[in-house]
């Protein structure tokens, strides 16, 4: 019995000990996806400046960075028992680094050329290039953490069946110790339902977090049939969740036009034939990783919008496509404020090359009022403001001027009378 009793013990303490272990492997993976859900807000609100030049976006882009140091460092303290992790996590400062140095020149291009300059600095692929290393490395992390994971959880489960088959043939030798062991196993039993019932709080809070965005959102599975459709979407395109999910595809409101103009591009690009159809958003977003730019949306009701559209494809475990991510704004507001910004441009330089003014000290002589041109010679009063304003004179005579010289100009009329005659 006492041989029972210190087996039982053993086991107990064992059981104890991975269930600790899964317990902390769990942090560590919960913490590792706060980290990388941190980084895509920090890179989702970068683009939202630098395409439609959102403050508030750029706000929480900074806020984001900020936070970026608090979680790591909270990686580091859950993962000071493992070297391997920690080297990963090393490499995961440069990357990260990259990402944010990328991030920040971003936004000192737009400020300097606006959306053009970045439409260039995309063009170069450097940003996806530094932001996949930074994701593949937190993919590489939390894909340790899971094997660790599933390994002591394999681990408990061996260590609680042992427990199980022990306790049978115990609690024929002693009862009491089957009810410590029972009360071990309840307690065990409420420590999953509880991490349970934190993920369905994350799921929950992801949930609310689609709901809440101000951007419309919509994910798809490989063959493009709708998978989520956030309430955004359904504000902008007219049509409810039950209308789209599991039943249609983008395709239903996009322009046919542009996706067959699209399908031809890729075609003479990729050199296969490329249906006008949900296959030419997924064969840009396979040759370029992203798929970003203007289009023209389609309402429920018919009516036509432009938005600012980019799709990233959404990968598994295993770096295969199991979707793709499509967000998306309507930007018709701003198209009008840039149109009417190009009028009044335009109205403006018409207007400054018809107008030609004279400003500044003009040298004119207090006798003669001759003005001294910029060559140093002396014009007339008409000469210098017709070469440096356009305008010209016509000559008269005023009123005052009339009565002034009336009998001179008189005698000049009667002595060219007598000279006729």
């Amino acid at each position: 019995m006492v041989m029972v009793a210190l087996i039982a013990v053993t086991n107990a303490t064992a059981l104890k000990s991975a269930t600790q272990w899964r317990r902390h492997s769990t942090e560590v993976i919960l913490a590792a996806q706060a980290f990388g859900n941190n980084l895509l807000d920090i890179q989702r609100e970068e683009r939202t400046y630098v395409a439609v030049g959102d403050t508030n976006a750029l706000a929480s882009f900074y806020k984001n960075v900020d936070l970026e140091p608090e979680l790591f460092n909270r990686l580091v303290s859950l993962t000071a028992d493992n070297l391997a992790q920690l080297k990963r996590l090393k490499n995961l400062v440069d990357a990260v680094s990259a990402v944010l140095t990328y991030d920040k020149q971003s936004i000192a291009i737009y400020r300097q050329q606006g959306y053009a300059g970045i439409s260039r600095l995309d063009a170069t692929g450097a940003g996806r290039v530094v932001l996949g290393r930074a994701q593949d490395t937190v993919g590489q992390f939390l894909a340790d953490e899971q094997r660790l994971w599933d390994l002591r959880d394999i681990t408990e489960e061996t260590q609680y069946q042992y427990a199980e088959r022990l306790l049978v043939i115990g609690s024929l030798l002693a009862a009491g110790l089957l009810l410590i062991a029972t009360w071990l196993a309840s307690r065990e039993l409420r420590f999953r339902q509880e991490a349970e019932a934190k993920l369905r709080e994350t799921l929950l809070l992801q949930n609310a977090m689609l709901g809440s965005a101000n951007y419309a959102i919509v994910a798809t599975d490989p063959q493009g049939l709708i998978q989520t459709f956030n309430p955004a979407a359904e504000r902008l395109l007219g049509y409810s969740p039950a209308d789209v999910i599991g039943q249609a595809t983008p395709m239903l409101w996009r322009d046919p036009l542009e996706i067959a103009e699209r399908a031809a591009s890729l075609s003479r690009k990729l050199g296969v034939p490329v249906r006008p159809t949900f296959e030419t958003i997924a064969k840009k977003v396979e040759s370029d990783s992203i798929d970003e730019g203007e289009w023209t949306f389609i309402h429920k009701d018919g009516s036509r919008f432009p938005c600012l559209l980019v799709v990233t494809p959404l990968k598994n475990e295993a770096g295969e496509t199991a979707g793709y991510l499509g967000v998306f704004n309507d930007i018709s507001e701003r198209k009008k404020n840039e149109m009417e910004r190009e009028r009044l441009i335009a109205e403006l330089k018409r207007t400054l090359a018809e107008v030609k003014t004279l400003s500044g000290l003009i040298p004119i002589c207090a006798w003669c009022k001759n003005v001294r041109a910029d060559t140093g010679y002396w014009q007339t009063v008409e000469q210098y403001v017709r070469t440096h304003s356009g305008a010209s004179f016509s000559h008269g005579v005023c009123p005052n001027c009339a009565a002034k010289f009336k009998d001179e100009i008189q005698r000049k009329n009667s002595g060219a009378l007598i000279e006729k005659m």
